[in-house]
């Protein structure tokens, strides 16, 4: 029997995101048959498992025990009309009548009645609100409340007595998993209470039939002290350059884009694929290629992004990960004068694309701070010395005047102390650089070395 139809998503196209659900049951034959309206019949071998899907390409099928998948070809699901679907197998045969679609919403089947609803998509797994005979022991509910510096968790348990909850918590900022562990729970339970910041929380629960509530991730990000954030805004440029929006991942691991985008303001900012690098910050505009053409380098990331246009004299943005805000920024006529971007941590005219500005770096999470002992080096005088600040291990190269490595360490985490960089020996008379790095974040020193 047919239990859900998606046919209208909201953050892909309708052609990476719709669906045809069907429940398998007990049943077994050899072939089955579904046919849209007039269109001829799509045939399959038997499937195997508890359901199977219609999707459009053989990418978008889950992993999951029990599912199959099978492709809808050129079929399209209508999106402002009622449609009519058919499904055969032998003599077992279920035909329905569907209503016309809600943008972003699924079409669910309430138990084996003819009646439908619109609700949240549970792609590949069983729907306990609506379907029969679903086993399910879920997350209900999850609260994070921040109080004297620390984050005081606590959830719901629903459908079942007890499970065995599995949960890890990372630290953004620190990059060390706070704690990985499992804990019996029932009904109302508390976790350990967090010391920090921000960071990402991980429950997770044993498999059943609905898998949608049996994992809970989400951002903890203390208000105004988020990692993640707007670095830069250019809402009135010069032409021709479009507008965008830069955003800088001040943490140490990399986010999955998919699950940012700007609050009310467009899509999420990328697939499942895409992610943000740690201290890394990519730009977003509607022009891509115009922007690119205006900057001309091809350093920078830049990603497509249809967030409306940005008023000139007075407007704001928020940046969310799923319904987690992150951080807001706001502007009017006195902020910046047009034409020109701005650094809204610094409220001062900025314009350095896909990168920190000096001026950025004493307001965001940079991950380490750097003292070079002197910026002359003689050959027969002292050594070239730097002293690293850094929770986590940083890359150290010597480079000549061409930018070419000479030379390479890696600086231990919170080691401050002060390291010997052979520039004497590696570095000719003339310039030479130093570059430190973590991640996608890098600093460049450069030094002259007299005979």
């Amino acid at each position: 029997m047919f239990v859900e139809f998606f046919p209208d998503p909201v953050l892909v196209k309708d052609q990476e995101g719709e669906y045809v659900e069907i429940r398998l049951d007990d049943f077994a034959g050899d072939s089955l048959y579904v046919q849209f309206e007039n269109k001829p019949a799509l045939g399959f071998a038997y499937p195997k498992g508890k359901r199977f899907l219609l999707v459009h390409d053989s990418f978008q099928c889950p992993e999951l025990d029990g599912v199959s998948c099978g492709l809808m070809g050129t079929i399209a699901l209508p999106n402002s009309r009622e449609s009519v679907w058919k499904l055969w197998s032998g003599t077992c045969v279920d035909s329905v009548n569907l209503p016309v679609p809600k943008a972003g919403l699924a079409i669910q089947r309430v138990k084996a009645s003819d009646e439908w609803v619109f609700t949240s998509g549970s792609f590949g797994t069983g729907d306990p609100s609506y379907e029969y005979g679903i086993e399910d022991c879920g997350l209900s509910r999850f609260s994070a409340e921040f109080n004297d510096d620390r984050w005081n968790l606590s959830g719901w348990l629903a459908g079942c007595d007890s499970a065995l909850l599995n949960y890890s918590f990372q630290d953004l900022q620190r990059n060390n998993i706070k704690r990985n562990d499992s804990l019996w729970i029932s009904g109302k339970f508390k976790l350990e209470s967090l010391m920090g910041e921000a960071f990402w929380v991980h429950l997770l629960l044993p498999e059943d039939d609905a898998l949608f509530n049996n994992s809970f991730d989400t951002l903890l990000v203390r208000e105004g002290m988020s990692p993640v954030l707007i670095s830069e805004v250019h809402h009135c440029p010069s032409e021709p350059e479009p507008e965008w929006v830069e955003v800088y991942n001040g943490t140490r691991l990399s986010l999955p884009l998919s699950r940012f985008h700007f609050y009310n303001r467009g899509k999420a900012f990328g697939t499942e694929l895409d992610s943000i690098k740690p201290y890394e910050s990519i730009i977003f505009t509607r022009d891509s290629a115009g922007l690119r053409s205006v900057l001309g380098f091809d350093d920078v990331r830049i990603f497509q992004q249809n967030f409306g246009y940005l008023n000139n004299t007075s407007g704001s943005l928020i940046l969310a990960f799923d319904s987690t805000l992150l951080d807001s920024v706001s502007w009017d006529k006195n902020t910046v004068k047009c034409p020109a971007g701005f650094n809204p941590h610094t409220n001062e005219s900025e314009f350095t694309p896909g990168f920190l500005g000096h001026g950025a770096q004493k307001v965001l999470n940079i991950p380490f701070t750097y003292t070079l002992s002197t910026r002359i080096v003689r050959k027969k005088g002292s050594p070239l010395r730097i002293r690293v600040e850094s929770e986590t291990e940083v890359s150290l190269q010597l480079l000549d005047s061409a930018h070419r490595r000479v030379w390479s360490f890696n600086v231990p985490a919170s080691s401050n102390a002060w390291w010997n960089v052979p520039a004497k020996e590696k570095i000719p008379v003339g310039v030479g650089f130093v570059k430190l790095s973590v991640g996608d974040y890098a600093s460049v020193q450069g030094f002259v070395v007299r005979p």
